[in-house]
């Protein structure tokens, strides 16, 4: 008999069938998350509701949309909402299932393939048809509603399984899109979205799409942005020039090729700084790197106003500006729309298509051409502007020139305050720019030496803002660091020869170490900002506390770590008892003990029914009451505020029903609220206020009546931790039982006890279990709780312990996704607008944190 050629699948050595994998759409997303939303990071977190966001403004840009409503829930979901068309619910002609559902649960599924004149879409952001099945995909659950054709239809997913079938579940004179999504957070390492990191992407989409008002919504913290702007990118440039002394009046352009289906937006602004900041966008999306777009500008901008200056004999001698020189304190902003754009990746950071590189410079050419012709005064005031920066340039040369032949920049002599490594390695080695002489000889004893250099900075940095380029040269402390790392400045930074891997700034957490590190992170942006963007800045996290108990020490990093460290002192040695406290005659009977790992896991759901009860108290719902409204098990979804009444309502049709009966539509929705803070322009803002005389009209009476009209978010976490404590024998109707006393006063036995050292403390309320932890360990004694106030008050080997070794320290990368923010708030904080200053100080005094008085 003739020998098999298959290898046999019993040999684990054998390459064969057995080791190929074949994963389905859902769980490709979810095992490569990098291929479509950058990985489980923070931004990948924050892209699942730019693509979600992205595809009602496309409905926008499409023309069928105005309003685009988003809201970050308690529950810590977030709802983006649209008054578009309504994603189709008919079913596909060739699957049998609604269209809606093919959006949400297949890749390659979407209505922005095709751009001709029937397409869906002309122009979108959207490429791939993957941004909201990928949202559903890596998320613990997510809602549709679909409000189209008189009716609301709805549908829910579950980690990217469809989990209810499309259904009706009311009516609507509306039309839009509503979806709700909550990231799974067995995937993101930290599913909380950062309120500001989102309402700049928001605004930012305000500014690309004159007259679309987007509302965002945070409940957690009860705060409420409206981002409405008629001049679109005008009023972008205005923005980040906030807090900067403008040369001219701004200037925009647009142009438009029909056969092509192109257009470009460009405004533009000089300021006296000293730094460029030029954002390019195709279709709404921020392409943080740049591509042909950009490049069409620059070219067309450096060759445009050269050509205007020597034709009006502008330029001194032999002097010509470079396109560095010509783009020194210019604040630009270019919009452009194609139907095929092409980008690097699905994050879409560079746009490729070569089409719009000649299309952007030739309209330069002509508007900016035209402008100066038109315009003499600011041009010449562009181009003395670039003759300034092209004689500071060669002044800056000639300074750096001056310094290294002393020795005092990049070269062979480093400076004398450095303690380097030996590693000669320029991605395994760390340089810590550290605060004080103190602390830096304390780092200096506890480092690795054969990677970690130590750089000890004295006193306050230079404010490099506010100061010229030869000024900044003739500062020690700068021409240290710049020496130190090698890798030059601005257009001699060279990044491959940097000396290090890493660069940590490593300041106290006091007042002084917050202006330092602000000093040094204004340095590198202006600088040496290919540093911030290749993420080789690291700013160092070292402890505010140690905590001593049992002659075992450990280092709090800050007050949230602390609860959390004494809620781990409090389970060592701990159980929880569950009792039937009536059984045996009153004796009671243990039917259950929790301890170790599992009684971690319960205190960890305590902790969010704590929160989650807060969060309904803070809507002003007593919580007692809140329990006694459940209905077969469940809380109520929906609130109503009439009159000062509260109304709960466990679905939606009881809601419309009660809405239509009281002379409410389905689509009512109550005045914005007295602390809203509009960003719309004055006049737009004027036309929502009352009517003429300061008498309210009708509609504002009938709202008046409707206070509130809230989905509480928080019932699906509370449900679902509801069931979770079944599991471990315990009832959130026992959460705020008391312990009760026989007739003669004795206290008699709870229905749970936490036994500690052998000693048994009975705890009645379910609610009331891990206060007692805390309270039994800070009462056990021999807890010994000190606060560093400065680096420089920890020896060599608590430097080590906490800050220096990469097994157990924490350091926090420098990004710069946000360039034009940055851009504004470097200008406003470390700029001469003492006034801005002031106001931006006063605006966020409340959101300090860790302040050290």
């Amino acid at each position: 008999m003739a020998e098999s050629s298959t290898p046999s699948s019993e040999s684990p050595d054998k390459y064969g069938a057995s080791k190929i994998q074949s994963l389905d759409d859902v769980e490709h997303v979810r095992k490569r998350p990098g291929m479509y939303i950058g990985g489980y990071n923070a931004r990948g977190l924050h892209h699942l509701v730019y693509e979600i966001v992205d595809n009602s403004v496309d409905e926008a840009l499409a023309g069928y949309a105005k309003n685009v409503l988003v809201q970050i829930n308690v529950d810590g979901s977030c709802t983006v909402t649209d008054d578009g068309r309504g994603i189709p619910v008919d079913s596909h002609p060739d699957t049998g299932r609604p269209a809606v559902e093919m959006v949400f649960d297949s890749l390659g599924t979407g209505g922005k393939f095709e751009h001709d004149d029937e397409s869906a879409y002309k122009t979108s952001g959207g490429l791939h048809g993957v941004g909201a099945s990928v949202v559903n995909f890596v998320s613990e659950w997510l809602e549709v509603e679909v409000s189209k054709n008189g009716k609301i239809y709805h549908m829910e997913f579950e980690r990217g399984r469809k989990s209810s079938d499309l259904r009706v579940i009311g009516a609507s004179t509306k039309t839009g899109t509503k979806v709700t999504f909550k990231p799974d957070d067995t995937l993101f390492t930290d599913i909380n979205f950062i309120y500001e990191t989102l309402a700049n992407r928001l605004r930012e989409l305000a500014y690309l799409n004159s007259g679309v008002e987007i509302i965002f919504e945070d409940e957690r913290v009860g705060r409420r942005d409206v981002f409405l702007y008629q001049d679109g990118l005008v009023e972008y440039v205005k923005h980040v020039n906030e807090g900067k002394n403008v040369l001219h009046d701004i200037m925009s352009f647009h142009k438009e090729e029909p056969t092509q289906r192109l257009v470009v937006d460009i405004a533009m602004q000089y300021n006296d700084g000293y730094s460029e900041t030029i954002l390019a966008f195709a279709n709404n999306i921020n392409n943080h790197d740049g591509g042909t777009h950009l490049q069409g500008f620059k070219t067309a901008l450096t060759s445009t106003i050269n050509r205007y200056a020597e034709r009006e004999k502008l330029l001194k001698g032999d002097v010509r500006p470079s396109g560095d020189d010509l783009r020194e304190g210019l604040v630009a902003v270019i919009s452009v729309k194609l139907p095929e754009p092409t980008f690097e990746s699905q994050t879409k950071d560079k746009l490729l298509n070569v089409e719009i590189e000649s299309f952007v410079q030739q309209a330069m050419n002509e508007r900016l051409g035209a402008y100066l012709e038109e315009h003499p005064k600011e041009a010449k005031a562009m181009i003395e502007k670039g003759l300034v920066a092209a004689e500071a340039r060669e002044a800056a040369r000639k300074a750096r020139e001056l310094t290294r032949r002393k020795g005092g920049l990049e070269g062979s002599s480093l400076p004398g305050k450095l303690s380097d490594c030996r590693s000669k390695s320029n991605e395994l080695t760390e340089l810590f720019l550290v605060e004080g002489d103190s602390a830096g000889g304390s780092a200096k004893q506890g480092r690795d030496s054969n990677v970690q250099a130590i750089l000890a900075l004295r006193g306050k940095l230079l404010n490099v803002e506010k100061a010229t380029l030869v000024k900044m040269l003739g500062h020690e402390e700068i021409r240290t660091i710049i020496s130190a790392l090698g890798c030059g400045i601005r257009e001699d930074f060279d990044l491959a020869k940097r000396r290090y891997g890493k660069i940590v700034i490593m300041t106290d957490a006091d007042v002084d170490g917050s202006h330092i590190r602000t000093l040094l992170l204004t340095f590198f942006f202006r600088h040496m900002p290919e540093l911030i963007r290749a993420g080789r800045i690291y700013v160092a996290q070292p402890p505010l506390y140690q905590v001593t108990r049992r002659k075992k020490h450990e280092y709090v990093l800050n007050d949230r770590v602390m609860k959390q460290t004494l809620t781990d002192m409090g389970l060592e040695g701990t159980s929880l008892v569950v009792r039937d406290p009536d059984a045996a005659g009153g004796a009671g009977v243990d039917l259950r003990t929790i301890e170790g790992a599992e009684l971690r896991k319960l205190v960890e759901m305590l902790n969010r029914v704590d929160e989650l009860i807060r969060v309904i108290q803070r809507r002003g719902i007593d919580f007692a009451d809140f329990l006694g409204l459940r209905r077969d098990g469940k809380l109520p979804l929906y609130r109503l505020v009439v009159d000062g009444i509260d109304r709960f309502f466990h679905t939606a049709d009881e809601r419309d029903a009660f809405m239509l009966a009281e002379k409410f539509t389905p689509d009512a929705v109550p005045a914005e609220p007295a602390d809203a803070t509009p960003e719309a322009a004055p006049d737009e803002q004027a036309k929502k206020g009352p009517a003429r005389n300061g008498k309210p009209d009708a509609r504002e009476l009938h709202l008046r009546r409707l206070q509130k009209n809230q989905e509480l978010h928080e019932v699906k976490d509370l449900e679902r931790l509801f069931r979770q404590l079944d599991e471990f024998g315990l009832s959130i109707d026992d959460y705020f039982l008391t312990q009760e006393e026989s007739v003669s006063g004795e206290k008699l036995r709870t229905k749970h006890a936490l036994v500690t050292d052998g000693v048994t403390h009975e705890v009645a309320g379910v609610g009331q279990i891990v206060p007692e932890i805390h309270r039994l360990v800070k009462k056990g004694g021999g807890l010994e709780i000190k606060r560093f106030k400065g680096l420089g008050e920890m020896n060599s080997e608590q430097l080590w312990e906490t800050t220096l070794d990469p097994s157990v320290r924490t350091l926090l990368r420098v990004t710069l996704q946000e360039a034009a923010e940055a851009e504004r708030l470097f200008s406003v904080l470390m700029g001469e607008d003492v006034e801005r200053r002031r106001q931006f100080i006063e605006d966020h005094a409340l959101e300090v944190k860790n302040l050290d008085v």
